[in-house]
């Protein structure tokens, strides 16, 4: 413990130096334990320098969602976070059917295998037929901290679009908001939340384009909408009025960079992803 904090109360630390929400505080206050230097003691006990502390978190609730054996793409993994690089076609959780396979399961099977007491924290999603990179945290304490600066999080995503895409760069600002007919599909509205996403052309085929996007915001279905919305939709979007294409599960879109500040070392962190291979084949 350095001497900023002596004479603070447990409590007081980890609302301040630790960033704890005060709903985490309780629950450590009711279910979990505070050790000092070895020795158990309560939240009001005053602190002095060069002390340790130790907390054990209570054990977390499963959930609903049924566990399945899969194959968990790891990237990264340390006690707080994991990076995975998620393939195209598998849920990050289920949309319906909780025992329905999907990543969250996955992780829920890979947790109780390591007898390891928590439940699947997803930070940064990506719909069912998206590729590439997002961000887990393993527990609740390092889920609150990244989720409370969502903003500090960037992601990267590489798109194939139909269609020549004429300009090179740009912002498409235009508010997304659920389509009154569908509970699912997004449309570009007036009464729609702020929505903005950063584009830059990567290079230009007779049927396709392939551009970068970068979020500025993030709504679901973003980079699907508003490409729709100027008439450019994914290559095999057909949610948004893309045509199927062959060897594609859904959408062209892919993650391809995912850039975080790690919760607890405050380390920059920084992954990157290559798109499908088959895409070269149309774009």
């Amino acid at each position: 413990m350095t001497e900023a904090y002596a004479g603070y109360s447990i409590r007081e630390f980890l609302l301040q130096a630790g960033e704890f929400s005060r709903q985490l505080l309780k629950k450590v206050r009711m279910d979990g334990m505070v050790f000092i230097n070895g020795t158990q003691v309560e939240m009001w006990r005053p602190l002095d320098t060069g002390d340790e502390v130790l907390l054990v978190f209570p054990e977390e609730e499963k959930g609903a969602i049924f566990p399945h054996q899969g194959t968990l793409p790891i990237v990264f993994e340390d006690d707080d976070v994991m990076v995975l690089d998620k393939p195209a076609g598998i849920p990050v959780v289920p949309p319906f059917d909780q025992k329905e396979p999907s990543i969250a399961s996955y992780l829920l099977f890979e947790y109780e295998k390591r007898g390891y007491p928590c439940t699947a924290h997803i930070v940064t999603r990506l719909d069912k037929d998206t590729s590439g990179l997002m961000l887990i945290a393993k527990h609740a304490y390092s889920h609150w901290l990244l989720t409370k600066k969502l903003d500090l999080i960037s992601r990267q995503y590489v798109a194939v679009v139909e269609g020549e895409f004429r300009e090179k760069e740009g912002l498409i600002d235009e508010p997304i908001g659920r389509a009154e007919d569908s509970i699912i599909r997004r449309v570009v509205s007036p009464e729609g939340k702020p929505s903005k996403t950063q584009y830059h052309l990567i290079n230009q085929e007779k049927n396709y384009s392939r551009i970068r996007f970068k979020l500025l915001t993030g709504r679901t279905h973003q980079i699907r909408v508003h490409m729709a919305h100027r008439g450019y939709p994914l290559a095999g979007d057909t949610l948004y009025g893309g045509k199927k294409v062959d060897g594609v599960d859904g959408q062209a879109l892919h993650c391809e960079r995912l850039h975080f500040i790690h919760p607890w070392t405050k380390k920059k962190m920084t992954f990157t992803s290559e798109p499908p291979k088959h895409w070269e084949e149309f774009a």
